[in-house]
């Protein structure tokens, strides 16, 4: 299950999806109608997918929702296209009362044009906000500083390492600087394995691309780029993007890397052809057994001089949430079970457990277990290895966010150069208002 994609949207898909929506809210004639309008059934439509472990989980979860309550749950999977899915939906006044998507993109702007309706009031008059990290609502709360929705799952994003594939080379430990890091990739590539696996043509290898090019830049100076753009005007984002160039062509990322995707990526790794990948913890539950048992998860490596003390991963609370629709604020009390429902420690605690999902609820130590190693290497050693890059996702404008992955699409090409990258970069801007 992806939680942070950036690819570029499929129309027709998403239409169809909306097509799909509309009709299961609807209905046919004045049955749909009151469907829609019954104060103890809710449509929920979910970015999780049936098939995935958290899917799973939340079906049923909410399956058990409605034993305890007799409040009916329609959920309506709409994946990646969600977000037009959802605006096609509410167009036509027959969208969702509950939405369970990541905070990224269109939802960004959700409750500033009334496509969804801010929490705030909700957290406090039903007891929530005190259940939520503060630095999740710090994360969820938009440029008007209102909160967007409740948040519910978080993320982990270090450098996955194969340890069998590092020593097998001759790399006896994980690098911890960029030196290290090329001097890993030169062995690996003789011993006939590729370093780095990465998704040089989507939203994953823009995430890396931006770590990276941020290396030498404050947090401060790096949310200005996100937001505005101006990378060529930036000595220090220069000096990032050339960190990129160096690692490109000293071989550190998989052979012909921008025509990679986040599936080819992962599918790279797990299939123990590359010995590193940057990867959240989203993906911990699909990982083959021989490479869970090999894998060790760390930061990125930085360069001398970096802004940063140690090497960087990423932590967020974006993932995701459940947003309240115009229709779902008429059914108030139903919304306020439903998320309270899922806002339990049992509740959360399993999709931690069970589906390797980090909460973004504040939970106690034994609700915040789990027989993952990998998820509990996650949550104790990386914060200890590592410390957090700034993440694009809550900064880049919406008109931006696809053209910045066509412009981290052309750095990973070999042959093209700072000016035309950081150029690139810029144009992305354009665009925006």
């Amino acid at each position: 299950m992806t939680s942070h994609r950036t690819a570029p949207r499929r129309t027709v898909t998403a239409l169809a999806g909306a097509l799909s929506l509309i009709a299961v809210v609807s209905g046919c004639g004045k049955g749909g109608d009151a469907a829609q309008n019954d104060p103890r059934q809710l449509t929920v439509l979910s970015q999780y997918l049936k098939g995935t472990p958290g899917g799973k989980l939340f079906y049923d979860e909410a399956a058990a929702f409605t034993d305890e309550t007799g409040i009916k749950v329609k959920i309506v999977e709409a994946g990646e296209d969600l977000d037009e899915s959802y605006e096609t939906s509410l167009a036509a006044g027959k969208e969702a009362d509950v939405v369970f998507v990541n905070v990224y993109d269109k939802t960004l702007g959700w409750t500033k044009n009334g496509a969804a309706v801010p929490v705030d009031q909700y957290l406090d008059a039903w007891g929530l906000r005190a259940k939520v990290e503060p630095q999740a609502l710090k994360e969820w709360t938009d440029a008007d500083g209102k909160v967007m929705g409740f948040p519910f799952a978080a993320f982990s994003w270090p450098v996955w390492y194969n340890t069998d594939l590092l020593k097998r080379a001759g790399v006896g430990k994980i690098p911890a600087t960029t030196d290290e890091l090329i001097d890993a990739a030169d062995k690996l590539r003789e011993a006939g394995i590729e370093p780095m696996a990465v998704g040089g043509n989507d939203w994953s290898g823009q995430k890396l691309f931006a770590q990276i090019a941020q290396s030498y830049s404050t947090p401060e100076e790096t949310e200005q780029l996100y937001t505005k753009g101006g990378f060529c005007a930036s000595d220090k984002a220069m000096r990032g993007i050339g960190l990129f160039i160096t690692l490109r062509d000293a071989g550190v990322f998989i052979d012909k890397a921008q025509g990679f995707t986040f599936d080819a990526m992962q599918s790279t790794y797990f299939t123990g052809k590359a010995a590193m990948m940057s990867q959240g913890s989203w993906a911990f539950s699909e990982v083959p057994e021989k490479i869970r048992q090999n894998t060790e998860l760390a930061g990125l490596p930085m360069p001398s001089g970096a802004a940063f003390t140690k090497p960087t991963s990423y932590l967020g609370y974006t993932s995701t949430g459940f947003w309240i629709s115009p229709n779902g604020d008429k059914k108030q009390d139903a919304v306020k079970e439903f998320i309270s429902y899922f806002y339990q420690p049992d509740v959360s605690g399993k999709f931690l457990a069970d589906a390797s999902i980090y909460p973004a609820l504040s939970l106690d130590a034994a609700h915040r277990k789990s027989d993952d190693p990998l998820l509990n290497s996650a949550v104790n050693d990386v914060p200890k290895k590592s410390v957090n890059a700034l993440l694009p996702d809550l900064y880049v404008p919406a008109a931006a966010n696809t053209p910045l992955v066509q412009a981290t699409g052309l750095a990973f090409g070999k042959g093209n150069d700072a000016k035309k990258i950081c150029a690139a970069l810029d144009q992305a801007y354009s665009g925006v208002q």
